[in-house]
């Protein structure tokens, strides 16, 4: 994501000498085949695998350019319409195609705080769009289009469970709206736990070997199959150099939750803090949320959780999130030397929130 106030690099995949598919070329012309393959996009190994070229081939038309706009407070202007003189904040990401009836995924951060959502095709037409729901949580957002008139081509969600570390991928992007753009990679890790702004904790994330280029958050990593793996995104800890996808289990779970209820509901405690000797040393209690009342002080050591031992705040979190909101978990505390059990009855995860 870009924007004028906070510049947000995106992510790209791109294997050794940045191999970009579908670069632009002025005035050029051709099929979205031939210049995957003029750009010499590589062969996936395995005897059963779509060579990169194919995989570009087939997801590039579903590859969409986003461009979000929020207006300024008091401009009074719109969010497509600054002749007024209202000044506006413009984000731009990737995103693709889910199904016919026009659902794009893309990364949550792409569309925070939008007012104004437009949604670009390769080599296609521009369409108004809007936020079906997300979750800063994983970092997952579910846009809708108008699909009358348009030829769509969605994109199938494969199991992320299932990849395999040095297995190649392909990540594609749309940075301008004109082409879809590609590279090559492999899976460097999975299954990690990172924690992203406001302590959320996304699961099970694919890092990929990946370099960073803007406007591609909210993209498709794919795997050889021709399936989507991951939602790529730029989380905190990447130095530029990983690359860093959200799985598809994930996001075809907070799809789900949206289309079932309108949003994912996660349980909060309202705290948190910095890993310590024997636990986690609690920095800020929020005003009002389940810690402050259950009696949890600034400078407390959470040691355990409902007698499991915690060492992190991420796995504090973690085992936070296997409850719901309404139950309740003991935490064990030391504070000024001495130890004591106190009960906390979690709530629902505000929209926003300044911490755990």
């Amino acid at each position: 994501m870009t924007t004028r106030q906070v510049a947000v690099p995106l992510v790209a995949a791109v294997l050794g000498s940045a191999i970009t598919a579908a670069a632009l070329v002025a005035g050029g012309g051709g099929s979205t085949a031939s210049l995957a393959r003029q750009q010499g996009l590589v062969t996936l190994g395995g005897a059963n695998n779509m060579t990169a070229s194919e995989i570009y081939d087939r997801t590039g038309p579903s590859v969409v350019y986003i461009k979000a706009r929020s207006v300024q407070p008091d401009t009074g202007g719109t969010a497509f319409d600054s002749a007024t003189g209202g000044e506006f904040n413009l984000s731009t990401g990737s995103g693709f195609v889910i199904d016919d009836s026009g659902r794009v995924l893309t990364n949550a951060h792409v569309v925070t705080g939008a007012t104004a959502l437009e949604v670009t095709f390769p080599d296609g037409p521009t369409v108004a769009a809007h936020v079906l729901g997300k979750d800063e949580q994983t970092d997952i957002a579910v846009l809708a289009i108008d699909p009358s008139g348009l030829e769509l081509r969605p994109l199938e969600l494969g199991d992320s469970s299932g990849v395999r570390l040095g297995e190649q991928v392909v990540a594609v992007g749309n940075t301008t709206g004109l082409q879809a753009n590609a590279g090559t990679g492999r899976i460097a890790a999975a299954g990690r736990a990172i924690e992203a702004p406001g302590g959320y904790l996304i699961r099970d994330v694919i890092e990929t070997d990946a370099a960073i280029e803007p406007a591609t958050s909210g993209g498709p990593l794919v795997g050889p199959d021709g399936r989507v793996v991951g939602i790529m995104s730029r989380l905190p800890g990447d130095d530029g150099e990983t690359g860093f996808a959200i799985p598809s289990n994930t996001a075809r779970d907070v799809v789900d939750k949206i289309e079932d209820v309108g949003k994912v509901i996660r349980p909060y405690v309202g705290l948190r803090g910095t890993a310590t000797s024997g636990g986690v040393q609690v920095d800020y209690v929020a005003p009002g949320g389940p810690a402050e009342r259950s009696g949890i002080h600034v400078g407390d050591v959470i040691e355990s959780i409902d007698s499991r031992p915690v060492t992190t705040l991420t796995g504090l979190f973690g085992e936070i999130d296997h409850h719901t909101p309404g139950q309740s978990v003991e935490l064990s505390l030391l504070r000024d030397g001495a130890r004591g059990d106190v009960t906390v009855e979690l709530v629902e995860r505000p929209a926003t929130v300044s911490a755990g």
